[in-house]
């Protein structure tokens, strides 16, 4: 498989959901700044707004953004602390929401976004970047099992979803143990997560599936590790952040 990352593409406004305020804004940081050149701002619970890499009248740029807490339900419809992002968003940033594309990024884990039924439901909602279906926000939920740290572990490991842990400190020691550092990441990193999604995908019997419309992927995904955790108590180790490349089309690759 040949992948190659498109370092001139255009792709407007870009918006992540995330669920922690600082592994996940350093990789998109990383990901977005250092790998690709787009303008990117950033408003945590630790920090407040920040800019980095700044242009001028940039025609691409990536906005990141806490959840209000760790809890998935956040991203619900019609969530007062959806609507309140929105509204300040426009008004205080001049982000053009309604054509930007949202991911939501959330863990799956034991111990965190337990309920499995809303899980899927949203799964089955939140399924592209810029339209949805059942009056919901364009967006896609994107989650990482058991946390985000399974992006960092494919970036650097083939075959990286061989890997099983119950819970993200187990992944974080992993990681510590082999000397993997989000720091390190660079364009080969990159396109090593890329070729561990798309094997993955492969592996599960999806080896083509519909970049538009992620629901069925996506409760592919969510099934199999459920089935997983239940037999086993740990879940392959997979973080679905890649999948947002792709979307953007920062990524191109042929079999």
């Amino acid at each position: 498989m040949e992948i190659k990352l498109n370092k001139d593409k255009s792709i407007g406004k870009v918006l992540y959901i995330v669920e922690g305020s600082k592994t996940e804004k350093f990789l998109l940081r990383k990901i977005f700044t250092k790998i690709f050149d787009y303008q990117f701002e950033a408003i945590t619970r630790s920090h407040p707004y920040q800019i980095f890499n700044r242009k001028d009248n940039p025609n691409s740029k990536i906005f990141v953004i806490n959840a209000a807490e760790s809890n998935i339900k956040n991203i619900k419809k019609d969530d007062e602390f959806l609507n309140n992002l929105f509204i300040e968003l426009i008004e205080n940033y001049d982000f053009d929401i309604d054509n930007a594309a949202i991911y939501y990024l959330f863990d799956r884990d034991a111990e965190s976004n337990t309920d499995s039924q809303f899980v899927k439901e949203l799964l089955g909602t939140l399924t592209n970047s810029r339209e949805n279906d059942n009056n919901y926000r364009q967006g896609i939920l994107l989650l990482s099992y058991p946390s985000i740290e399974s992006f960092t572990l494919s970036c650097f490991e083939k075959n990286s979803f061989s890997v099983k842990l119950k819970l993200g400190n187990e992944l974080k020691k992993y990681l510590e143990s082999k000397k993997i550092n989000q720091s390190q990441i660079d364009d080969n990193n990159l396109c090593l997560a890329i070729y561990n999604l798309i094997h993955y995908i492969s592996s599960i019997g999806n080896s083509s599936f519909d970049i538009d419309d992620l629901k069925d992927l996506n409760i592919n995904i969510f099934d199999l590790e459920e089935s997983t955790y239940h037999n086993e108590s740990v879940y392959n180790c997979l973080s679905l952040l890649s999948i947002s490349l792709l979307d953007l089309g920062l990524v191109e690759f042929e079999l």
